[in-house]
């Protein structure tokens, strides 16, 4: 099983705050209180545990600070995972389009509803029990969650990457053909690997 993610990009926007799109949504990293042990549903399908290594630098995850993971599901089968550390996250979304950026941004601040279950689309409020296609987003530290996980539905993963420019979309694509042979390069990637954080 291939693993596939977005890396994070750590923006500050005030004093000890960590933003989602530019909204600010977390604490501090830095305290420990914040943190949960990173769930079953975050760990590695084909690694049968926790993720060790950042999907790009192969870097042990325990040691380079802060990571997401992300999981896509295709009828509630794991069929893409990645972890990435917040450098290579970084790396890659500067390849990305000004634009797409900007469009990505739009989308979460016009659309993030933060809710502490996993029980519903995080953008849409549909409720999980009723679709089968969806993304897992985790961001992390160590062996911790750093925020409740992300749940986006098929609709809404489609409704962002039909904002994205084809430098970003073929940005992706490479991606996927770089990291993860056999996958589908056209693959949804939600948001877009290298830009939650």
């Amino acid at each position: 099983m291939n693993r596939l993610l977005q890396p994070l990009g750590e923006v500050r926007t005030a004093p000890g705050a960590i933003a989602l799109r530019g909204v600010p949504v977390l604490p501090d990293p830095s305290n420990e209180d914040c943190a949960a042990e990173v769930p079953e549903e975050l760990h590695s399908f084909s690694e049968e545990g926790p993720f060790k290594n950042c999907t790009i630098c192969e870097k042990d995850l325990e040691h380079l600070g802060l990571y997401e993971i992300q999981k896509v599901y295709r009828d509630k089968e794991v069929i893409f995972e990645t972890a990435i550390c917040q450098a290579c996250g970084e790396d890659l979304s500067k390849e990305m389009s000004r634009e797409s950026l900007e469009a990505m941004k739009g989308f979460m601040l016009c659309n993030f509803k933060p809710t502490e279950g996993p029980d519903h689309c995080h953008f849409c409020g549909f409720p999980r029990a009723l679709f089968e296609n969806f993304t897992v987003i985790g961001a992390c530290r160590e062996l911790s969650l750093l925020l409740p996980m992300i749940i986006m539905c098929e609709k809404c993963s489609e409704d962002l990457q039909g904002q994205l420019s084809r430098k970003t979309r073929d940005v992706q694509g490479d991606f996927i053909r770089d990291h993860f042979p056999g996958v589908p390069a056209d693959l949804d990637l939600s948001p877009a690997v290298g830009t939650l954080f």
